[in-house]
């Protein structure tokens, strides 16, 4: 079922049919629903979740649903690729009018090579016969493809067998009241 979906919310974006729903929302409160849902797969592996939220951190105007869907991603592969007792950490900052989330573990890390293949559809860095992680290899291609259409960037910088930390960088208004605010 989440193969289904991946397809057809990658398949919404590519034809431009993705709508936004956007909203005002607390990035703390949505962020504590995310701890709420991780939380059970890092207790499975006894991975420490470690929240940082700047003081400075307040509302956001994006689709709530969308970044959830982004966190998710990110939270979940991090747990995912961090060995048993590892560390996943969520770092929330404000800079100049955008919001920085940063998802850091202590991972198996990516090797340099395969960076330039990681945002792509149907991609498995592990996809040989010894591969020891599940998924459709669409996750991080919808988590980029969902950012790019709230006006964000996504990066990543990794280390093989150090870890790894994927940046989302969303403006805090969108589009629309940004341009209100420039009009003004």
């Amino acid at each position: 079922m989440r193969l289904i979906n991946d397809v057809l919310d990658l398949a919404k974006v590519e034809t431009g049919k993705m709508e936004l729903f956007t909203e005002t929302f607390s990035v703390k409160s949505s962020i504590d629903e995310m701890r709420s849902v991780i939380s059970s797969l890092a207790k499975k592996k006894n991975i420490q979740l470690v929240i940082d939220i700047a003081d400075n951190v307040d509302d956001i105007i994006a689709d709530k649903q969308k970044l959830k869907q982004v966190l998710y991603n990110l939270l979940s592969n991090a747990v995912k690729f961090t060995p048993d007792h590892g560390k996943v950490e969520i770092i929330v900052t404000l800079n100049n009018k955008s919001i920085l989330f940063q998802i850091r573990d202590n991972g198996i890390g990516i090797e340099m090579e395969d960076l330039k293949h990681l945002f792509l559809p149907f991609i498995q860095l592990d996809s040989g016969v010894s591969r020891k992680h599940e998924g459709t290899g669409l996750g991080l291609a919808l988590t980029k493809k969902l950012v790019e259409l709230q006006n964000g960037t996504v990066g990543v910088q990794s280390e093989l067998g150090k870890g790894s930390m994927f940046t989302v960088v969303l403006p805090q208004l969108h589009v629309k009241e940004m341009e209100l605010e420039l009009t003004a």
